[in-house]
């Protein structure tokens, strides 16, 4: 569900300079302006950014997996009714009608975003972090003339603005580093993987706690009766839609050349496309090259030390929920 979104102002005030680690790799001329943003949150938290709306502070996650800004109860704002509606689409398998508001200026890490649009999902609760409002979740579509930077390993956001000529065609593998590879990226902002000896299509999605995958995908037994099913079952909670979630573990699985064997996941049958989560993007630095429709990927080891508080906008919840599916 992509949707169209001024972001000229955006690039045009992209021009504070700041080293990343990596950057000593790519030609410093290749790079015509960058900015970082140092992420809120703590271990296994969705990627959370400081920003404000209306000179108050604000905080909000990112996730590629969304497409323009979503927001749920904004109580204590101020907000317009645009009078239009959009329909979204919850994991490509269930379409609702919700209104367009807006609430202000937006501004992320300094750069002014204007008055965006806000898809409003009132059923879901404001959450805070700190003292800010965690108002919602912004997507890809504010950043597609950019690269875009997702370091949870080291607990930063980044947005870059490359050269687009022959000379700087390989900055970005040199920005990134050793070790990385290239995996072209879909205009749904997904990649290839190979599941268990087929070719599957995943989301990269930083805002789902645990990668999870539909459950069709995988050749398990039916669930089970048992009590501990019954009382500790886990559920996907996406504003008053609820969703079972079953565990297992993949056999095989690769990303391009990145063996992830063995990796426990969770099934789902309400689902169409497979979800790479948080635990994912814990263990990997990410950047993505949207000019050009491409990811690099590199493992890395998590240095965030602090606790979280599992903060995320779709959640998942363990203990006894009802499950509503809409078919």
């Amino acid at each position: 569900m992509k949707a169209a979104c001024r972001v000229s102002a955006l690039v045009a005030t992209l021009s504070a300079f700041w080293m990343h680690d990596a950057l000593a790799q790519s030609p410093p001329d290749c790079i015509d302006g960058a900015v970082s943003i140092p992420l809120l949150g703590g271990k296994g938290d969705s990627p959370i950014l400081p920003a404000t709306l209306d000179g108050k502070e604000i905080a909000l996650y990112f996730s590629s997996g969304f497409d323009v800004l979503y927001v749920g109860d904004m109580e204590g704002f101020d907000t317009d009714d645009t009078r239009r509606t959009h329909v979204i689409m919850t994991n490509r398998e269930h379409s609702q009608s919700r209104p367009v508001i807006k609430a202000g200026t937006l501004t992320l890490g300094g750069l002014d975003l204007q008055t965006p649009d806000m898809i409003q999902l009132i059923d879901y609760p404001m959450q805070h972090i700190g003292t800010r409002p965690l108002i919602g979740t912004i997507g890809s579509t504010f950043f597609n003339r950019l690269a875009l930077l997702l370091d949870m390993p080291h607990g930063v956001f980044g947005l870059i603005r490359f050269r687009q000529d022959a000379a700087c065609s390989n900055a970005q593998a040199g920005f990134i580093g050793t070790g990385a590879q290239a995996l072209p990226l879909t205009g749904n902002d997904t990649i290839m993987g190979l599941i268990e000896g087929k070719e599957r299509e995943l989301s990269l999605d930083s805002d789902v706690p645990v990668t999870t995958l539909p459950e069709r995908w995988l050749n398990r037994p039916a669930p089970g009766n048992s009590a501990d099913d019954a009382q500790h079952p886990t559920v996907a909670l996406f504003g008053d839609l609820h969703s079972r979630l079953r565990g297992t573990t993949l056999k095989t699985f690769r990303i391009g050349q990145e063996s992830l064997d063995n990796m426990p996941v969770f099934a789902q049958r309400d689902l169409g496309v497979g979800l790479l989560g948080v635990d994912f993007f814990q263990s990997h630095i990410v950047l993505f090259d949207y000019p050009n429709h491409r990811v690099f990927l590199l493992p890395a080891h998590s240095q965030v030390t602090r606790p979280g508080l599992n903060l995320h906008f779709d959640r998942f919840r363990e203990g006894q929920t009802s499950v509503k599916e809409k078919r």
